[in-house]
C-alpha cells in the first residue's frame, strides 16, 4: 500500500505565564476592547511589528489574537482575576508551528511579551497541551475504531462528516475516530482533505505540495479523493500527561521530556491490524502507526 507523508509537527501548542499585564498594557487593552464593542469587529493594537487583535468578546478579560501565524491570547483583567489561575493563556496557531516548530512559538512569544512591556520568568510558564501531527496521503485507508488497541476505559468515537458530528452508525464512510481524553491523552484520526475543502484551509494545501515537490512528484488534485485523500493522525496531551506524569512545564522541559512523553503515548495506545488473537496487545501495528511511531 503507497503512503507518502505529507507533513509532520507540533499542531497545538498552550501554555499560560502565572503573571499579570501591567497597568499601561491593561489601559490599552480596555480602551481596544470598548472600541470593538462600538464598531463591532476587533480593534488592532500595534507594537512595532506586532499587531494585536482585540475582540469584543472575553467577558471580564481580553481575548485577542496575533494573526495566523502568531497565537490566540488571552489576558486576566487583574483587577478581577480569580484567585490562583494564570494570568494570561497563549494558544500558538496551527501555521506558525507547521512552518516554525517549537522554536518560532518561543520566538513569538518572547518577541510578543517584550513589546507588550509584560516582564516574566521560565518558572511562570505552566504547558497545558501539546498536539502533534502526521498528514498521510493514503487514500485506500479507512479508520476503523475496532482496530484501536487503548488502555481500559478508554472511549472512542468515529464521526462521518467533516464537522465532527459523532456517531456509532456504519451505513456511511467514517471520515475520523477520536479516541481518549483531552486533558489526558487523545487520540485523533480524521480526513484533513475533508476539513481543508469545507473551511478553507489553503494553507496546508501548499505545505503538502511543497512536500510532494520536493520528492518529485506532482500537486495534488484535491478535487480528486480517490488521489488525494490525506489522513492526519494528531496526538494530543494535556495537563494530566505533561505535568503530573512527566512534569513537563516550560520551554526546557519541553524540549528535554516531549519525546519520551510521545513515545509513551504511541505504546499506550496503538491502531493495529486484528487478528483471531483474542489477546489483542498481540495485535500486529498498523503501517501507519509504525511510520508514526
Amino acid at each position: 500500500m503507497n503512503v507518502d507523508i505529507l507533513h509532520s509537527g507540533f499542531d497545538g501548542l498552550r501554555l499560560t505565564i502565572e503573571t499579570d499585564v501591567t497597568p499601561a498594557f491593561r489601559e490599552r487593552l480596555n480602551a481596544a476592547k470598548a472600541e470593538a464593542v462600538e464598531a463591532n469587529r476587533e480593534s488592532i493594537l500595534t507594537f512595532g511589528e506586532i499587531g494585536l487583535g482585540v475582540r469584543r468578546s472575553g467577558g471580564m478579560a481580553f481575548s485577542a489574537h496575533t494573526g495566523d501565524m502568531g497565537a490566540e491570547w488571552y489576558f486576566l483583567d487583574p483587577e478581577n482575576r480569580p484567585a490562583n489561575n494564570p494570568g494570561i493563556t497563549v494558544d500558538f496557531r496551527a501555521f506558525l508551528l507547521a512552518t516554525g516548530g517549537l522554536r518560532a512559538a518561543q520566538n513569538h512569544l518572547e518577541t510578543c511579551m517584550h513589546a507588550f512591556g509584560i516582564p516574566y520568568g521560565e518558572n511562570q510558564l505552566r504547558v497545558t497541551r501539546t498536539d502533534f501531527a502526521i498528514d498521510f496521503l493514503a487514500p485506500w485507508f479507512e479508520p476503523d475504531r475496532t482496530h484501536l488497541v487503548a488502555p481500559p476505559k478508554t472511549k472512542a468515537v468515529e464521526f462521518t462528516g467533516p464537522s465532527d458530528s459523532e456517531t456509532h452508525a456504519s451505513g456511511t464512510r467514517v471520515t475520523g475516530l477520536r479516541a481518549g481524553k483531552g486533558e489526558s491523552r487523545q487520540l485523533v484520526i480524521y480526513d484533513k482533505r475533508a476539513e481543508v475543502i469545507e473551511k478553507g484551509k489553503a494553507g496546508w494545501l501548499k505545505i503538502w505540495n511543497a512536500t510532494r515537490a520536493s520528492m518529485g512528484k506532482p500537486a495534488l488534485d484535491i478535487k480528486d479523493p480517490d488521489q488525494s485523500r490525506v489522513w492526519r493522525f494528531e496526538l494530543r496531551m494535556g495537563r494530566k500527561q505533561l505535568r503530573e506524569r512527566f512534569d513537563i512545564r516550560g520551554w526546557d522541559d519541553l524540549q528535554a521530556m516531549i519525546g519520551d512523553a510521545f513515545t509513551d503515548f504511541c505504546e499506550r495506545m496503538r491502531y493495529c491490524i486484528p487478528t483471531a488473537d483474542r489477546n489483542r496487545a498481540r495485535w500486529p501495528t498498523h503501517e501507519l502507526w509504525q511510520r508514526y511511531s
